[in-house]
């Protein structure tokens, strides 16, 4: 049964995002996991367009936060899960430990901005985007050691920022730091607020937009949190009996 106030173009959205997910983590499996060297060409290639994966995912999540009724709960969710992830890993995989990566941080953005969604529903739209993508670009490189963007201008961080992985969350962290995924506060944090800002806007899309387009997209997208903690189990599970054999 419809539900005539979903806006069911953010669900195909991130449908068609889950669906990419699990075909690049099927092929970092093959490669990365089970090292089987046929497929470690095409992961490269992957690579390239995978940082493409959670900017969309995020800036979805980010409008879902304007339209979401309580998102300090659904941070608060987040952040069990994810850590029972953390715990999941380090027992039965912990070559492929998880400290802080996508859902660790939507439970951290989701839990602060919704305590301060108030201000952040008062932040003027268009300054706002453009601050924030400026922002977004600044520190996108904070791993890498610098503020700035490649080919234009930019500032070499002080080395003590990267002395220890208590500060892993934020995006500065030691050269011993190792995490299977890894979504820090910085830069994402910004790609998030503009996603809040463009949810202000998701319930004035025109009706052909808004309406269901493609059934089972939108059924994936609507469960997109329960694919995202099966597939990658169900992958190498599969694979594991497939190489064994």
């Amino acid at each position: 049964m419809k539900d005539k106030k979903r806006i069911y173009l953010i669900d195909e959205i991130r449908g068609f995002c889950i669906i990419l997910v699990v075909i690049y983590h099927l092929y970092y499996s093959l490669a990365m996991v089970f090292n089987l060297e046929t497929f470690y060409d095409t992961f490269t290639a992957m690579r390239v367009w995978q940082p493409l994966l959670p900017s969309a995912f995020i800036l979805i999540s980010g409008v879902s936060f304007h339209l979401s009724r309580n998102n300090t709960r659904r941070g608060l969710k987040l952040l069990l899960i994810s850590a029972l992830i953390t715990l999941a890993l380090w027992i039965v995989m912990p070559e492929q430990l998880i400290w802080y990566g996508i859902l660790h941080f939507l439970a951290t953005v989701n839990i602060i901005f919704g305590l301060l969604k108030k201000y952040v529903d008062k932040i003027p739209a268009l300054a706002g985007i453009i601050i924030f993508s400026f922002l977004f670009l600044l520190t996108y490189n904070v791993q890498r050691g610098y503020l700035g963007i490649d080919g234009i201008s930019s500032y070499r961080l002080p080395e003590i920022l990267y002395s220890t992985d208590l500060t892993a969350p934020i995006g500065f962290y030691s050269e011993t730091f190792r995490s299977a995924d890894y979504c820090p506060i910085l830069p994402w944090a910004f790609m998030f607020l503009i996603g809040t800002i463009l949810g202000r806007y998701a319930k004035k899309l025109p009706a052909a937009l808004a309406k269901l387009h493609i059934r089972p997209l939108a059924f994936i997208g609507r469960h997109t949190l329960i694919i995202y903690l099966a597939h990658q189990p169900v992958i190498v599970g599969i694979l594991y009996l497939i190489t064994q054999n």
